[in-house]
């Protein structure tokens, strides 16, 4: 993996940072616990495809996502192979599936308060993309990848370790109540359909006993609805709904 590194170094990036960004430089390589040799690689995770349209610049961090994406899989893969040596694969796989899920890295993303350091357009600014659950995601991943770049697999799997698995200590017992949000997102991920978003639509009832209502959207379209007395458990019910009429909006996809 090291040399797919180097061939992805050598030929597609841009060699020094804006001087915008250096300013912010050791600020935001602090918050992430992560000094790079190379900082134009972390300039590179951070660039929205709207602020690269925007700027007339030729890169974005949608190809590192692509690469972030397989060390992430790899690191937390080799993890939970190593630390659960008696469990079969389709466990390993459902674990896996909660340590990597959009949802949870973009709760990663908040953790590490990366919305104020994603490089987006004006207008994207305005719209309030800066807190979209899936660019926050997408962004974990391609720092995953510039980490890679910058110093080969072992600093990537500590910060993996140490910002997405640690964060979530308690997967195994999560594991018991991985159902329908669980199977919808591994779905998702199966088909390359990208993570379902969860958004509530309304909520009702007195301040000490709300109850939510929740809407899934996958590719644009709105396609489950579902209610609870908090939101972890009006989201299972959106995504119950959503499994059971997935052939309704998704027939040619299995």
């Amino acid at each position: 993996m090291r040399i797919l590194g180097k061939l992805f170094r050598k030929n597609d990036l841009k060699p020094v940072v804006s001087d915008h960004f250096a300013k912010n430089l050791s600020t935001i390589e602090k918050a992430l616990g992560y000094s790079f040799a190379e900082p134009h690689l972390l300039e590179r995770a951070l660039t929205h495809s709207s602020f690269a349209s925007q700027n007339n610049i030729r890169y974005s961090y949608e190809r590192l996502e692509f690469l972030g994406d397989a060390v992430l899989q790899l690191v937390v893969s080799d993890y939970l192979f190593k630390t659960h040596l008696h469990l079969n694969e389709g466990t390993l796989t459902k674990y896996r599936t909660i340590l990597v899920n959009g949802n949870y890295l973009s709760e990663c993303a908040l953790r590490l308060d990366l919305g104020k350091w994603i490089l987006l357009s004006d207008s994207s600014r305005r719209g309030g993309q800066r807190d979209n659950d899936s660019i926050m995601a997408d962004v974990i991943e391609s720092l995953i990848a510039a980490i890679y770049m910058d110093g080969g697999y072992e600093p990537a799997a500590i910060w993996v370790k140490k910002h997405v698995i640690s964060g979530k200590a308690d997967y195994a017992a999560e594991l018991q109540s991985f159902n329908y949000k669980g199977q919808l997102a591994e779905k998702c991920q199966r088909l390359k359909m990208g993570n379902p978003a969860f958004e509530v639509t309304k909520t009702t009832g007195p301040d000490h006993d709300p109850l939510y209502m929740i809407q899934v959207i996958i590719d644009g379209t709105v396609v489950g609805f579902g209610e609870g007395r908090n939101k972890k458990e009006a989201s299972q019910h959106a995504s119950e709904d959503t499994l059971k009429n997935w052939d309704v909006f998704f027939s040619d996809k299995k």
